[in-house]
């Protein structure tokens, strides 16, 4: 592994797998590690930027101008323009490309073209068959992208089983046209995460971590808080994260007069800060909503990952792929959307008796996805 050269490319806004991968690598002392990120369009920036490393140590990096305000085409010419550039210039042949979307990995078969990289991944981090932009022109592109991408790539890496199937029901992607494909899902590093016992908890907290958008469901839980508080006077709601749809939240905790109930914690940066916020709280609820979310019940999301390893019971609804395997580990319990559903959920993971046996099993099912192992065995 040492002597293997490595490309990774991904359009970010949060923390993601390719944050993690690039991690193993520099703690097995790869050669070269080449990471390549341009900010996503929620983003509060349109840099593009690299951090190259050597045997493990930071050898150089670079930034772009921010392009926020320029056309979103120009936009996507620039990704391109400073991905070949940075590749070129490193003077490399890289081994391998990892492209973590449609146009990251359209990028390194442009450049395996060239020569300039000899072999390229494609991990998707999402698939969503319909409706995935507003403009209908975009989501030609972003169809006829991804096609080309899972044909052209000498290896496929889905984030969840669910991906593949949804592709050939949608699209007519058999599996034939994969040259090579693997489920790569998230995962955590179980060794760097503390847990906490159900003594040691916040006893009286839910939380939930995640981007703050109307699909992610925060308030059906919000709206359900009157009626948990009578069975739970002490009752409170950690929210960790940010986004367009926080107004709209606190608005209605205050409508609802709970919104002392509600900790709008905002996006934490440090990772142990925020990993300890998850652990020592009760509970963690991700109340996806089916009908609006278009992205979840095909990936794999990370925060429901992130709850299981800090050894935190899990509610949440029948959308991500494993949510009845997680239940059916004793480790979650799948809610419905319904006020009373969550209430009853709520008030059921929160009995000493019932949180202590679900904290141990959750920390057990997260041995099944702890990074170590899942990057070991693909590389």
């Amino acid at each position: 592994m040492r002597a293997c050269t490595i490309v990774i490319v991904t359009h970010k806004f949060l923390t993601q797998p390719g944050d993690a991968l690039v991690t193993f690598l520099k703690r097995n002392k790869s050669a070269d590690v080449l990471y390549i990120c341009h900010s996503f369009s929620d983003a509060k920036d349109r840099c593009s930027s690299f951090s190259w490393y050597k045997n493990g140590s930071l050898f150089r990096e670079g930034k772009t101008r921010d392009f926020r305000g320029f056309p979103e085409l120009l936009i996507y010419l620039k990704e391109l323009h400073f991905t070949l550039l940075w590749i070129f210039r490193s003077g490399i042949v890289w081994d391998v490309y990892i492209g973590m979307d449609g146009l990251c990995i359209l990028f390194g078969n442009i450049l395996r073209f060239f020569g300039r990289v000899k072999r390229t991944v494609y991990w998707a981090m999402d698939f969503v068959p319909q409706r995935r932009f507003k403009s209908r022109w975009e989501n030609f592109f972003y169809r006829r992208i991804n096609i080309s991408g899972y044909r052209r790539a000498d290896e496929m890496w889905d984030l969840s089983p669910r991906m593949a199937e949804a592709r050939e029901r949608s699209l007519g992607v058999r599996p034939s046209l994969y040259r090579t494909r693997k489920v790569v899902p998230y995962g955590v590093w179980l060794e760097e995460v503390q847990t906490y016992p159900y003594e040691s908890c916040d006893r009286n907290t839910l939380v939930f971590m995640g981007h703050l958008l109307e699909k992610q469901g925060v308030q059906l839980v919000i709206d359900a808080m009157p009626a948990i508080l009578v069975r739970l006077p002490d009752f409170r709601f950690k929210i960790i994260g940010d986004g367009r749809f926080r107004v709209v939240l606190e608005t209605l905790a205050h409508d609802l007069r709970v919104n002392d109930r509600c900790l709008f914690l905002g996006k934490i940066d440090d990772h142990a800060v925020l990993q300890k916020a998850i652990a020592t709280s009760c509970a963690a609820i991700a109340p996806y909503i089916r009908a609006l979310d278009t992205w979840t019940v095909y990936a794999d999301p990370g925060k429901v990952k992130e709850y299981l390893a800090c050894g935190v019971p899990v509610l949440l609804t029948d959308v991500p792929w494993n949510a009845r395997e997680i239940e059916a580990a004793g480790c979650g319990v799948v809610i419905g959307e319904e006020r009373q559903s969550i209430v009853d959920a709520v008030v059921r993971a929160f009995d000493p008796e019932t949180n202590a046996v679900m904290r141990h099993r959750a920390r057990g099912y997260a041995q099944t996805f702890n990074y170590s192992h899942i990057f070991a065995n693909i590389l």
